[in-house]
């Protein structure tokens, strides 16, 4: 895949009404705050239509009250216009003309986005780890992306009757339905973890250069019980005294391991970045399966708390895939076109260099 073209008004601090970029490794270089970040978030959007980096406002320039992006990406099959309009609590998706989800993005064109930010994956909360494979998932399945929506609408509903105290009929209906829709949802979970935690492991070994680095990915549920519908039975005690669901795959966690170990808890933070990495390349990996090509390869700040031989695993990868963006204050030792970032607005001084 290739982003051909990137079109924005309003998005953060970016000032180019639009952009051209080939293929190869394309560097986005400029000082801090000059809006490389801002770059690869609206390139991400364009070619995915997900936002990064928080709430809807905070992608709209201040003052302004809504902002757009599109992107024309080239895949396989031909050329896709993904068009986002932004505003404070909405977001409205069209692919080719056509009013669309996110979804309906994920099916045609992709991109990966690795960020300094990803080791907080690691050292955070569950509720990132849970973006992050609820992300991945969608991505892959318009059938999880739909499950996924259902059962947050029903968790909601379900907790608004646990804290009226209304556990009447409807109740069980609710109840029903959640165990139903966390039942298929912690299935597809499962199979994703089955294809995601090898490819992780073989990258951490990859990037770390240590055959016996042995990194685990599994998925730790929220209840001990056979399934979703005995677990809610048996916390129905508690659920009354917290006035919310305590069990299902909203409270799960991506657990993850080195040398058995858990890495949310002792890690070092050149671990948690290696893992994280290790988690990202994974994706693209699955991404690129799925989509018979390579997604597109977004790098930002790709000298962050990596060291020269981590540095040049990604800088290896980026060079093998159709293209790949890579931001930094100075230009990685190969690229084949240059951006040159000065308050929001990007210059090409020149190509590449081998």
């Amino acid at each position: 895949m290739r982003l051909l073209t990137l079109a924005q008004l309003n998005f953060r601090n970016l000032r180019d009404s639009r952009l051209e970029f080939p293929a190869g490794v394309v560097a986005v270089v400029g000082r801090n705050a000059t809006g490389k970040s801002n770059l690869l978030a609206a390139a991400y959007l364009g070619c995915t239509g997900e936002v990064v980096g928080g709430k809807l406002v905070r992608q709209v320039r201040l003052g302004e009250e809504e902002a757009y992006v599109a992107a024309e990406v080239e895949h396989d099959e031909g050329v896709s216009r993904i068009e986002v309009g932004l505003a404070p609590g909405r977001k409205l998706l069209k692919v080719d003309g056509q009013q669309a989800r996110t979804m309906d993005v994920a099916r045609v064109v992709s991109a990966v986005l690795l960020t300094p930010e990803d080791a907080d994956l690691i050292h955070g909360p569950p509720s990132g780890r849970r973006g992050y494979l609820d992300g991945l998932l969608s991505k892959l399945s318009a059938r999880y992306s739909s499950l996924h929506r259902e059962y947050l609408r029903v968790l909601e509903q379900r907790n608004a009757l646990l804290r009226a105290g209304d556990l009447g009929p409807t109740f069980g209906v609710w109840s029903e339905r959640f165990a139903l829709l966390g039942s298929e949802i912690d299935a597809l979970r499962d199979r994703a973890i089955t294809r995601l935690a090898p490819l992780a492991a073989a990258v951490y070994r990859e990037v770390a250069g240590d055959a016996g680095s042995d990194l685990r990915v599994s998925l730790r549920r929220s209840y001990a019980e056979a399934g979703l519908a005995e677990a809610l039975s048996a916390s129905a005690r508690t659920e009354l005294a917290r006035a919310q669901t305590v069990v299902g795959p909203h409270r799960d966690d991506l657990y993850l391991e080195l040398g058995g170990v858990s890495l949310h808890e002792y890690g070092s933070r050149g671990e948690a970045r290696t893992a994280a990495l290790a988690l990202r390349v994974a994706e693209y990996r699955i991404l690129g399966e799925k989509h018979a090509e390579p997604p597109v390869l977004l790098i930002d700040d790709f000298t962050a708390e990596l060291d020269s031989a981590r540095r040049e695993y990604l800088l290896t990868l980026a060079g093998a895939t159709p293209q790949a963006f890579v931001s930094g204050t100075e230009p990685p030792p190969r690229f084949d076109y240059r951006l040159d970032m000065v308050a929001g607005r990007a210059t090409a001084p020149g190509v590449g260099r081998a």
